[in-house]
């Protein structure tokens, strides 16, 4: 509810309930006014919320339509006055009619501009001027700019060149990896650069470097081995092959040279910094000129060095090893339950939505969603009845929805009634809480042993879920990295350029405590460790990276409850 108070407090919000209560007032002086013939004042007062809409449209252009449909709807209702009906029974009905519409496609809009309050348009300025509005604007509406100690006089200082320079040669591609630098620089994966198709292919081929045949990643005894190697590429001739050490890049210690490494890429984010350290070595792989030096320990034992060639861009094997590595290769399937053996349930989570109704009520309430939790329950019984003793919760790329779609699964396994967010605001004085919601115990399934599975792409609600269940003393979080690390609130858009915008969230969610649940601060630390890594041994990059197609995660976390049984 305190979202939407604080939806009703914005422009739009305010124009909205602006144009609802004229069109309130004019159907009630309808009938009187045509009662006494003032026809043409009924016409002008019927015209004036659509000159409004009109204007609003000419301020924020096509490019934002889909924000403010909704508010555009709302405007044209008035219109239906311009009609003169004679009788005075139908000039009521259409006044009530009328009164109605405006009401509900006003929520309408409002509900869904809790996802939506700010939106910007900034495609008509130059990039410079684009880029310092953005900042500016970053600056005023991101909701955890104090938290995360955002230094934007810094980053306008560190980046404007390259602005200038894209500017002066008109260069998108070139604007657009600035950005994605910059929002880079958040650690947020809810503040990201959102490009078009074509844009995001440019930038993407742009930033992702030089393809020498391979990829890297790093294993449980600490070293990085090549994976996802090309047959028959030069370094695959000259003896690097799928698990080879590699020990320098490019004439560096492959120690310092992972540790410089930044996974900086559009779609890509790592607020949580161990998160970010798993792949660095992955991003590592692209980096140098027309050639690269790489020092690796031969089939023999010895230390050898070589040089090869750029083949192509490294995009394509970024991606496919990036894919490998965060599973999002795996089928995506929400609310999917099955027998993963004799004993062993499985239920896969890919997002929290349920009914769009019912999340929104829950949502505005407490947080109190029995329905949900009844259907959660049923799920787990049917398990049961075909002999489940131990649980797998899938979460791993889980992209988020209503915390309280999480809470209502993990009521389940507590029999304490218990925190789950806050909403609040930040002043000089620090964090307010306007409103909270809690987990409300069931705990028919509070002894039932339950893994969930998660890793860096499962974010948003999803660190919501990774997070309730995680306080459960029946659950193991378990994965080869931990959850995201964002739970605030999305919101706001910035409209850069045709191609180029950029989202961030506005309102906050907080812990008990006062302060941002989940979020990662200024020191990347994570607020949801899991309780068991899941190691990469040489092996499991074989299955990882090879054309196996098995889910050693999957299979680890099986394991791990057959053995704990």
């Amino acid at each position: 509810m305190y979202l939407f108070y604080l939806t009703l407090k914005t422009t739009n919000g305010l124009i909205a309930v602006g144009i609802f209560l004229y069109t309130i007032i004019l159907a009630i002086l309808s009938p009187t006014l045509k009662r006494k013939e003032k026809y043409g004042l009924v016409r002008i007062m019927s015209v004036i919320p659509a000159i409004v809409a009109v204007i609003h449209f000419a301020v924020y252009g096509l490019i934002c339509l889909n924000h403010f449909i909704f508010l555009y709807l709302e405007a044209l209702i008035p219109l239906i006055f311009l009609y003169s009906g004679k009788k005075p029974k139908l000039r009521v009905l259409k006044s009530v009619i009328t009164s109605v519409l405006a009401s509900v496609v006003c929520i309408i809009f409002l509900v869904n501009a809790i996802g939506s309050p700010m939106v910007h348009n900034y495609t008509r300025m130059s990039y410079t001027k684009s880029f310092k509005n953005m900042l500016d604007t970053l600056e005023k509406e991101y909701c955890l700019s104090s938290w995360k100690r955002i230094d934007y006089d810094a980053l306008y200082e560190e980046y404007l060149p390259r602005v200038e320079e894209a500017e002066r040669n008109n260069d998108e591609v070139e604007y657009a990896a600035v950005i994605t630098e910059v929002t880079y620089k958040f650690y947020d994966s809810h503040t990201y650069p959102y490009f078009t198709p074509d844009m995001k292919l440019d930038t993407c081929e742009y930033m992702a470097g030089n393809d020498y045949g391979l990829s890297m990643i790093r294993v449980d005894d600490g070293s990085i081995i090549a994976v996802s190697i090309e047959p028959d590429c030069e370094a695959n001739k000259q003896g690097i092959h799928d698990g080879t050490t590699i020990t320098a890049w490019d004439n560096q210690d492959i120690e310092e040279a992972v540790a410089e490494t930044e996974c900086c890429f559009p779609g890509f984010s790592f607020p949580v910094e161990e998160n970010e350290d798993v792949f660095r070595p992955m991003f590592l792989a692209g980096k140098g000129g027309e050639s690269v030096d790489i020092t690796f320990i031969n089939d023999e034992g010895v230390e050898q060095t070589i040089s090869v060639k750029s083949i192509d861009n490294y995009y394509n094997r970024l991606a496919d090893t990036y894919e490998k590595l965060s599973h999002l290769d795996m089928e995506w399937r929400n609310y999917y339950s099955c027998m993963l053996d004799d004993k062993c349930g499985y239920i896969q989570m890919i997002g929290e939505s349920y009914d769009a109704i019912g999340d929104n009520v829950a949502a505005v309430k407490n947080g109190y969603y029995p329905k949900l939790t009844e259907y959660y329950a049923d799920m787990i019984k049917d398990l049961e009845n075909q002999g489940m003793e131990y649980l797998i919760i899938d979460i791993r790329n889980n992209g988020g929805g209503y915390d309280c779609v999480a809470g209502a699964l993990a009521s389940l396994f507590t029999d304490e009634k218990s925190h789950m967010v806050s909403f609040g605001f930040e002043d000089i004085e620090g964090y307010h809480v306007c409103e909270d919601q809690y987990i409300f115990p069931d705990g028919r399934y509070k002894d039932l042993p339950v893994v969930v599975l998660v890793n860096s792409q499962c974010m948003s609600a999803g660190d919501g879920m990774a997070k309730f269940l995680g306080d459960c003393d029946n659950v193991t979080l378990m994965g080869i990295t931990s959850s995201s690390g964002v739970n605030q609130n999305n919101g706001g858009y910035i409209y850069l350029t045709e191609n180029i915008m950029v989202c961030y969230p506005v309102f906050l969610s907080l812990a008990e405590n006062g302060t941002p649940l989940i979020d990662t601060d200024y020191t990347r630390e994570n607020n949801i460790p899991i309780d068991v890594k899941i190691p990469i041994t040489r092996e499991n990059a074989k299955v990882l990276f090879g054309e196996k197609n098995r889910d050693f995660e999957l299979e680890f976390a099986l394991e791990y409850l057959r053995k704990s049984r």
